[in-house]
């Protein structure tokens, strides 16, 4: 697989847990399957290839379509609070990547919520909820606060708000591997019909 390809594959999942968080906070629910695809990567830590630490590329459907959205154009938004989620993601990514000590206490925390699930059988709600500490605990303190806009009434609720801190980590997790593989503002703006094919490449494969 090509570096591109890679950056690509980390792309979509940051396009994906963007576009998660803003179905959770508008309808109170999401596509299970990508939901599970973002939760997923936060436990292939040590994985060997970036499509191992994404996930099936199946699953990671939403996030190239909002790829192509996105990079497609004007007339092809992903809208206003999607594009605002990309953006304050890519930043927190930028602030892990050069603390060294942020991103060991990121890592070391999920190695622990893994360690614990195995050991004692943790509920998937469990997890869940460990993950919303570990995120409010390292990245809610960081600038600037990723502020999430929706139906009030589906942001109060406890499991919905753990559901999107989740997903928030997945994002800032794949744009992490992205700025790794190499990807910065200006492969986004260089690169980007490049992106786009290479998302419906994978879409295709999918």
């Amino acid at each position: 697989m090509t570096r591109l390809e890679n950056q690509t594959l980390a792309l979509a999942g940051m396009f994906q847990a963007a576009v998660i968080v803003d179905e959770i906070a508008l309808h109170g629910s999401c596509d299970s399957e990508a939901f599970d695809c973002c939760f997923n990567s936060l436990f292939t830590i040590d994985a060997e290839t970036t499509e191992q630490a994404l996930g099936d590329i199946a699953h990671l459907a939403r996030g190239f379509e909002a790829l192509g959205d996105y990079l497609g154009g004007e007339n092809r938004s992903p809208g206003k609070n999607i594009a605002y989620y990309l953006l304050s993601i890519l930043k927190i990514a930028v602030q892990v990547l050069r603390d060294q000590s942020l991103s060991d206490k990121l890592l070391q925390g999920l190695r622990n919520i893994e360690s614990n699930a195995s050991d004692f059988n943790l509920s998937r709600g469990s997890v869940i909820n460990k993950i919303d500490g570990l995120y409010q605990e390292c990245i809610s303190p960081l600038s600037p606060r990723i502020i999430v806009r929706g139906e009030q009434n589906f942001l109060r609720n406890s499991d919905n708000a753990a559901r999107i801190r989740v997903l928030l980590l997945a994002g800032i997790r794949a744009a992490v591997l992205w700025q790794q593989l190499g990807g910065n503002k200006w492969t986004l703006f260089w690169s980007r019909k490049k992106y786009i094919r290479a998302a419906r490449h994978f879409s295709d494969q999918g």
